[in-house]
């Protein structure tokens, strides 16, 4: 993303979704918006209905006519995958990827996600392949994990798909094939995956297997921003600032930043934190640009971003943290 001052940080490149959850596959029962269906699945979650149980941990995960609930709704979702259910491995995988009732566990994530692909949940499998890509509870190995993504995408799973073609976008665990990736992201794109046109929409702005087009990029960045994707609205930003495919314009690419920045973005909060603290595009505010820079830091250590934060917060003579008086 483009520093205010005039330089240019590296652009947001493809990137792998996070992890997501499965369709489950039984139908609701029409008359389930009720307390006495949650007891009526209960009691069949008690029976060993497997597919209860999974409806169960539905609930209580999303707050559908009961109090939300991540530790009932883990409870049900291993019980239903002890009794065969898929998808509810799938999810209590994700309970523990994300700590939702449970302490955060990668080693126990990648075990339940294992146990749903070999069951045949093709998100499962994606999920897992997200796992070997990071080295996140499993040792790192990309290439098994295009095979995960392979099979997720062949079994119809959207993620599977858009994992895939990152794969191939980035040659990570298989040659570079901008060309493969960029069919595979139309198709995922098309079928409602945001992620998969931002990722579309970075190839089209940087002419990678496919003919260089920055509205066609512009509009895929729009519409995954108005998804509420934080590095679509961080490329926005971007190619706002420099006036690539659309009307540049500094003011709307610092409100696309400052956007990209509350949905979690580093590159957004850098960005913005420089123009607080050089008055360029908003007004001078030193007490904003120190907490943007340490927000920054905060959300992604390891980013390069993070480094140049840290950079930035020693020559102001600010502290990392909010501990210390500035």
């Amino acid at each position: 993303m483009p520093r205010i001052q005039g330089r240019i940080a590296a652009a947001v490149t493809a990137s792998f979704l996070a992890v997501t959850t499965p369709t489950v596959g039984a139908q609701p029962d029409p008359n389930d918006g009720s307390a006495a269906s949650i007891d009526r699945l209960d009691a069949a979650c008690g029976q060993n209905d497997a597919d209860a149980c999974t409806r169960l941990g539905h609930r209580y995960d999303e707050g559908d006519e009961v109090t939300v609930d991540p530790n009932r709704s883990i409870r049900h979702f291993a019980r239903g995958c002890a009794l065969g259910g898929m998808a509810a491995c799938t999810m209590a995988g994700l309970a523990y990827t994300r700590g939702l009732g449970v302490e955060r566990s990668p080693q126990h994530a990648a075990s339940y996600y294992a146990l749903a692909c070999d069951g045949g949940d093709a998100t499962g499998c994606s999920n897992l392949g997200l796992a070997y890509v990071k080295g996140d509870g499993v040792a790192m190995n990309a290439p098994y994990a295009v095979s995960l993504f392979t099979q997720a995408c062949e079994a119809n799973a959207r993620a599977g798909c858009a994992n895939l073609a990152a794969a191939y976008a980035l040659g990570t665990g298989v040659a570079r094939n901008p060309r493969r990736a960029a069919g595979l992201l139309e198709q995922a794109c098309h079928e409602g995956d945001q992620h998969a046109c931002y990722n579309l929409g970075v190839l089209y702005r940087d002419g990678m297997g496919v003919r260089r087009d920055h509205r066609r990029a512009i509009a895929l960045f729009t519409q995954s921003c108005e998804a509420q994707d934080p590095s679509a609205c961080g490329n926005l930003g971007t190619m706002t600032n420099k006036g690539q495919g659309i009307r540049r314009d500094r003011q709307h690419a610092l409100d696309l930043f400052e956007k990209a920045c509350d949905l979690g973005a580093v590159e957004g909060c850098f960005s913005l934190a420089e123009a607080y603290q050089t008055g360029e595009g908003r007004d001078q505010d030193r007490s904003k640009a120190i907490a943007l820079l340490r927000r920054t830091v905060t959300l992604d250590p390891t980013s390069t971003s993070a480094t140049r934060a840290r950079k930035a917060l020693a020559r102001i003579g600010a502290s990392v943290t909010d501990d210390a008086r500035d």
